[in-house]
C-alpha cells in the first residue's frame, strides 16, 4: 500500500499527492485548530500500561508536539484523497481554509481513536 509523506516548508504543511505537494495549510493554523503546540490523548488504565507507550502513567495521558508529529507522519491514499477534495481557497467555519480545517478534524478523529474517551464507558 502506498503511503504519502508530509513536509513543512516556509511555515506551510504539505502532503505528497499525484506527483506534487498538496498544500494542507499553515502550521500556525493547524496548531490553533489542534488547541496549541502540543496535543494530549487520554488513555484508560489498561491502555496506559502498554510497554510501547511512553506516557504519564499517573495522569494516563500522552502529550506530543503537533508540528513534529505531523511532519513525521505519512498517510494512505484514502486519507489524502479526502483532504485533496477540500478547497484551500475557501474559508471554513473556524476562519481557516476548508482543507486545513478538514485535515485537522480527520487528525483529531485518528488521534482520539487511539486513546480513551469518556463516551467509551457509557
Amino acid at each position: 500500500m502506498q503511503r504519502y509523506d508530509t513536509k513543512l516548508e516556509d511555515g506551510t504543511l504539505f502532503v505528497e499527492w499525484a506527483d506534487e505537494w498538496l498544500e494542507v495549510g499553515k502550521i500556525d493554523a493547524l496548531r490553533d485548530l489542534f488547541g496549541g503546540e502540543t496535543y494530549e490523548i487520554e488513555y484508560d488504565e489498561t491502555q496506559s500500561k502498554a510497554p510501547w507507550l511512553e506516557n504519564d502513567l499517573e495522569e494516563q495521558t500522552l502529550t506530543f508536539d503537533v508540528t513534529e508529529t505531523l511532519v513525521e507522519m505519512d498517510f494512505d491514499e484514502e486519507f489524502v484523497a479526502d483532504v485533496a477534495e477540500e478547497p484551500i481557497e475557501e474559508t471554513g467555519p473556524r476562519g481557516y481554509p476548508v482543507r486545513t480545517e478538514a485535515f485537522a478534524e480527520k487528525m483529531i478523529e485518528i488521534w482520539e481513536a487511539q486513546g480513551h474517551q469518556e463516551d467509551d464507558e457509557e
